[in-house]
């Protein structure tokens, strides 16, 4: 189950605008503010989370539309060999790679939201606090 996304009012809205137009000019026109703000709110991680989960949701909805099209697609594909006679076993292959691709796509795509990754730089050679200062102190700033 996903995480509850905190969310300001006003940033929902400029979210929702962008969403639905498609675009953050568009969106700042029909607002009626400037596309520099726009722009600032969509940048706000907590605004990107909510865009990728509404993106997300939608692809997850329409997986079983995509669904039904492949099996009608493959369906047309075998009744047109039986009554050709006369195919190659390759065009159904790359059908249904591509379903599989499509499928693990989306399972990436949710996989990737769904890790937050944090990354944690250290400048120092021999770490932060009471050691660090220690063995800088003992060894020299450069370690040696």
């Amino acid at each position: 189950m996903n995480e509850l996304i905190k969310i300001a009012p006003e940033n929902l809205e400029v979210a929702n605008a962008y969403l639905s137009t498609g675009s953050a000019l568009t969106a700042a026109a029909a607002m009626g503010v400037t596309p520099d703000v726009v722009y600032e709110i969509l940048a706000k991680s907590d605004v990107k989370d909510y865009i990728n989960e509404v993106y997300l949701d939608q692809g997850y909805r329409n997986r079983f539309r995509l669904a039904e099209l492949m099996d009608e697609i493959i369906a047309s594909k075998l009744v047109e060999a039986r009554e050709s006679e006369m195919y190659s076993t390759k065009d159904l292959v790359d059908i249904l790679a591509l379903a599989h691709k499509m499928s693990e796509d989306h399972r990436k795509a949710t996989t990737a939201v769904n890790i937050k990754q944090q990354n944690v730089q250290i400048n120092s050679p021999f770490g932060e606090g009471n050691y660090g200062k220690l063995m800088e102190k003992l060894l020299g700033p450069d370690g040696d």
